[in-house]
């Protein structure tokens, strides 16, 4: 049975908790998917290495969107929306990782900086007053128009909520799109992640995995009491 990139990519990130911080793992509960959608706004600039026109397309070029900010080229973006799952995070502000870089245009776009299992650029946004956050993970771009007044991105991906004492994990696939208007490629953002439905077959894998990680968790456990 062929995994997803998705599936691997929440036991990845499972297995990396585990590793930094396993007195933490106990406390995390699985608890279905993630509904609903979050909406940020801010500033990006399109750059690209051999320059762009005005029509914003050169299929040789790497174009690169970079978030503005204090934290440039992250962000921060502020959280403007957000219904169901995402409602707490309504007030806070989401910072990229990385900046958004791929090659080609229109529907022949491929996103670069993505890791196997893990994914590429991602946005994460504390929950304020609260213990827990939220992400947005990018694993693939479906489209990509822009020039100099106006930019769409699509892009495929996961989204991971995680809150609550304890902990209470919900994760989905997404669609994350991007859209703006400026000029000279610097832009008014909005960013909207959309959480997707997925086949309930992940479900069980994603136990599996679970029972893994809580296995290596112990085992760590004990080797720290050991040296203790």
């Amino acid at each position: 049975m062929k995994i997803s990139k998705f599936l691997w990519s929440v036991l990845v990130a499972f297995a990396t908790v585990a590793l930094i911080a396993p007195q933490q793992v106990e406390a995390i509960i699985v608890d279905g998917r993630v509904s609903g959608q979050t909406t940020f706004t801010g500033s990006g600039t399109i750059t690209e290495s051999s320059g762009i026109s005005s029509s914003g397309i050169n299929s040789t070029g790497i174009n690169e969107l970079d978030f503005n900010g204090q934290l440039f080229p992250h962000g921060p973006l502020s959280v403007t929306g957000a219904t169901d799952d995402f409602a707490p995070v309504v007030g806070s502000q989401a910072t990229f990782n990385l900046a958004i870089r791929w090659t080609g245009s229109g529907s022949s776009v491929t996103l670069l900086d993505v890791l196997p299992g893990v994914g590429g650029p991602a946005w994460n946004s504390p929950i304020v007053g609260a213990n827990g956050f939220a992400t947005g993970t990018f694993f693939s771009l479906q489209s990509v128009t822009f020039d100099e007044d106006s930019l769409t991105m699509i892009g495929m991906g996961r989204t991971q909520v995680v809150s609550g004492d304890p902990l209470v994990l919900k994760h989905s696939a997404a669609r994350i799109v991007i859209q703006g208007t400026g000029q000279d490629f610097t832009y008014n953002l909005t960013v909207v992640t959309t959480s997707l439905p997925e086949g309930g077959s992940g479900l069980g894998l994603l136990a599996i995995g679970l029972v893994a990680v809580e296995g290596l968790r112990r085992k760590i456990t004990t080797r720290q009491n050991r040296y203790a």
